[in-house]
């Protein structure tokens, strides 16, 4: 269904970015809204630099590892979430003085190798966990943790009730946790 899509990223034509919006835009914008809320000038800007991010890297999208839809979907998701960490970062530097900012600015911690590492087996340890729930689960964490919808949201789109979506995002946390422990404990 994209491979019009995909054939036009990989052939740099300008028209794949029109078709992007046409057959996408709703679901780049829900993304965006649901992760920053209603500062509408960021949801903008965040959708732009979807379809910049598309434009610039669209040729490196492997077919083989997902979907078209999904990958855009998770460049909407991190670009979001790239916005919203800014937004909070501001936020944190209006209430410092010139000292505290020039140190924020200049102090990088997660540059350390070591820490990144560490980072990163510790969120294959939880893909892989998330990945051996059953599907309705999977579904509810992703939709909760991944796209970070409101529990009202993920009940009206699974069909439950908010508290049975509470309380079985609850048992799941403990469930991940406890697998996750063991994982790390390896």
């Amino acid at each position: 269904m994209d491979e019009d899509i995909v054939r036009l990223l990989a052939d740099r034509d300008q028209a794949c970015i029109d078709l992007i919006a046409e057959r996408y835009e709703r679901l780049i914008r829900y993304i965006a809204v649901t992760i920053l809320q209603n500062r509408e000038t960021s949801v903008e800007e965040c959708i732009n630099d979807v379809y910049l991010k598309l434009w610039t890297h669209g040729a490196e999208y492997d077919y083989q590892k997902a979907s078209f839809k999904t990958y855009l979907k998770a460049i909407a998701r991190n670009t979001a979430l790239n916005y919203l960490r800014q937004l909070r970062r501001l936020e944190e530097l209006e209430g410092m003085d010139e000292t505290d900012t020039l140190q924020s600015e200049y102090i990088d911690y997660s540059q350390n190798p070591e820490q990144r590492i560490i980072f990163q087996e510790e969120v294959q340890a939880l893909n892989r966990i998330i990945a051996g729930l059953r599907k309705k689960d999977r579904e509810l964490v992703l939709r909760r943790f991944y796209y970070l919808q409101s529990t009202r949201q993920i009940a009206v789109a699974m069909g439950m009730s908010e508290n049975a979506v509470d309380s079985r995002l609850s048992r799941l946390r403990k469930k991940i946790r406890k697998h996750y422990e063991k994982e790390v404990a390896k």
